[in-house]
């Protein structure tokens, strides 16, 4: 039986993954900010991860038993306010980065602190981390920060592999709230997830969780522990 951490559980990709982790018997533990919406099996403590110096304090009773794990997925994240980089303020920036990169700082280094054994780190990264969209600034540096994070821990601990994994689009609030606040005369890449939207070509969070979960195991044999992967690049 695996012991899984994932964050952002109580929707979109993170409930996903507790639900198909959950379903084959993994003991799953959760962190997301509203336990009502967690499946009942998982292990579940609310945490707002913007406010980062309290994640040590909740990891402390969520994993108060547990000394190792088999994977972390560091999911839960934030789009930020889409506009051109120099009108949004650096409080947003910081906003964004805390929740998308800084705050799976503090995890992993919780983990590392108290000698919990981990075997993998998945980051939930995106392409946008590689190739941005116009008014995606502050998403894309802080997931090319997260990135470049993986690549650090991996240096520095060896005996965990690291990946940052891109899915690459996903029918989550995310994308219902691209399609109904973006304006599509000012940033002309909304077309491409409107189509996906109305073509009914957009993934299903739990068809993206099945697949990392049947890829999972030959990524940490085929990529080097840091290494980014995107999804849709090596679906079998």
């Amino acid at each position: 039986m695996k012991n899984v951490l994932i964050t952002g559980t109580s929707s979109g990709l993170g409930k996903a993954l507790a639900h198909r982790y959950g379903i084959t018997g993994s003991s799953v533990y959760g962190i997301s900010r509203d336990q009502s919406k967690v499946d009942g099996f998982v292990h579940h403590i609310e945490c707002d991860i913007e406010k980062v110096y309290e994640i040590s304090f909740k990891l402390s009773s969520l994993l108060k038993t547990v000394k190792d794990i088999d994977i972390v997925f560091l999911n839960a994240g934030v789009l930020g306010e889409i506009e051109y980089l120099n009108k949004v303020g650096i409080d947003e920036l910081e906003r964004v980065f805390t929740i998308n990169t800084w705050a799976n700082k503090m995890i992993l280094d919780y983990l590392i602190t108290n000698d919990i054994k981990v075997k993998q780190v998945v980051a939930i990264s995106s392409g946008a981390s590689k190739h941005t969209y116009t008014g995606w600034g502050a998403y894309s540096i802080s997931k090319a920060g997260l990135n470049m994070m993986m690549k650090v821990y991996a240096e520095e601990n060896p005996e965990t592999h690291f990946l940052s994994l891109s899915p690459g689009p996903v029918n989550t609030s995310m994308q219902d709230f691209i399609n109904e606040n973006i304006d599509g005369d000012k940033f002309e890449w909304k077309k491409k997830f409107t189509d996906m939207k109305e073509n009914n070509t957009l993934p299903r969070a739990g068809s993206v969780a099945n697949d990392i979960y049947d890829t999972l195991p030959r990524l940490q044999k085929d990529f080097k522990s840091g290494s980014f992967v995107d999804l849709r690049k090596i679906r079998t």
